[in-house]
């Protein structure tokens, strides 16, 4: 290598370092919301006494999962056409439901418990009424309502009681609720 290609080499290696130094980082501006996705994870019930071929069913809850930010809880109780629609048919049924625990969250292991409540709403939405089993549970169950064409869905939601639980005490809490079916 000769001298007049050394100089050449070094002095572009020195140009493209010194590039760098000039350069500026730029950090892009970012804001973020957070959007709620909602889907009503229901399970249908269908007709008693003509599941085979059932013209009506009624969709009630398939699960309810509260956290400390989810506190409340859809329960609505629909009454559909087999193609989930609303059902404009002749049939009509009766909806309860019973909770195994009284309506207290259960944690077998450390024998604790968190209550929550049932309600259901009038037509208007307006009026509430807290469902509660009115004998010991295996007696008899609070009612949802009576569906038909005219009376197709019941708003209900389920609501967290006060869950101050010791570090001690975590764990998953849980309940059982069964919904019953009867053709009218």
């Amino acid at each position: 290598m000769n001298k007049k290609e050394t100089f050449y080499r070094v002095a572009t290696g020195l140009f493209i370092l010194n590039l760098f130094p000039l350069a500026t980082q730029v950090f892009a501006a970012e804001e973020t919301k957070s959007v709620r996705v909602f889907y009503y994870n229901g399970q249908n019930v269908k007709e008693p006494g003509n599941t085979l071929n059932p013209e009506y069913v009624i969709t009630v809850p398939a699960s309810l999962s509260f956290t400390e930010n989810e506190r409340r809880i859809d329960t609505t109780i629909s009454m559909n056409n087999l193609k989930g629609e609303r059902y404009t048919g002749l049939q009509k049924a009766r909806v309860t439901v019973e909770s195994k625990y009284g309506y207290n969250l259960e944690n077998a292991d450390n024998f604790k418990s968190i209550s929550y409540s049932l309600i259901k709403y009038d037509s208007s939405g307006q009026k509430g009424t807290v469902l509660q089993n009115t004998t010991p549970p295996g007696g008899e169950k609070a009612e949802i309502g009576e569906f038909s064409k005219d009376n197709t869905v019941v708003s209900s939601e389920a609501i967290l009681g006060v869950t101050t639980v010791a570090k001690k005490n975590f764990g998953t809490y849980a309940d059982i609720l069964t919904y019953v079916v009867e053709s009218l």
